[in-house]
């Protein structure tokens, strides 16, 4: 016999899951901005590496803005190291380490989307589970409407 509180509690979980799932999603896709940034800034720093000094170039700053300027030192360049601490370095180096951070945000990505995949397979399962108890109990409840669940009292 199909217990309501339990079919219940199941349906919230369910719920709950299909939140967890919403969530990991938004992180996936920030991450996803993320790894473009990412390309980006390597992207940059290759056209700036090949202009020549004293060339006039537009360095994007993000959200659309750009700063006039003029290329003094094509092989170096300022890198976030993290903690707020920056430093100069060969454009090179700075690339390897771009790629090196990127590598690691790419590995959360895989991570949120194993995380994914994992919740969807239980939900999945559960929601199964749920959808054939919750007929056990829509059968229970005409059987008892058709006359005490068809047991004979004597």
């Amino acid at each position: 016999m199909v217990n309501r509180n339990e079919l219940q509690q199941k349906a919230q979980r369910l719920e709950a899951m299909k939140e967890q799932v919403e969530t990991l999603e938004g992180q996936k896709q920030m991450i996803e901005e993320n790894i473009k940034k990412h390309d980006e800034a390597k992207k940059t720093m290759k056209k700036y590496q090949e202009k020549e000094k004293g060339t006039e170039v537009l360095v994007p700053v993000g959200a659309g803005a750009y700063l006039h300027t003029e290329v003094t030192d094509n092989d170096k360049v300022m890198i976030g190291l993290g903690n707020d601490l920056s430093a100069k370095r060969e454009i090179e180096d700075a690339l390897e380490i771009i790629e090196s951070k990127k590598e690691n945000v790419k590995e959360d990505k895989q991570e949120i989307e194993d995380e994914i995949e994992n919740l969807n397979e239980n939900f999945e399962e559960l929601q199964e589970e749920v959808q054939k108890e919750y007929q056990e109990l829509q059968r229970q409840q005409q059987q008892q409407q058709q006359g005490g669940g068809g047991q004979v009292f004597q």
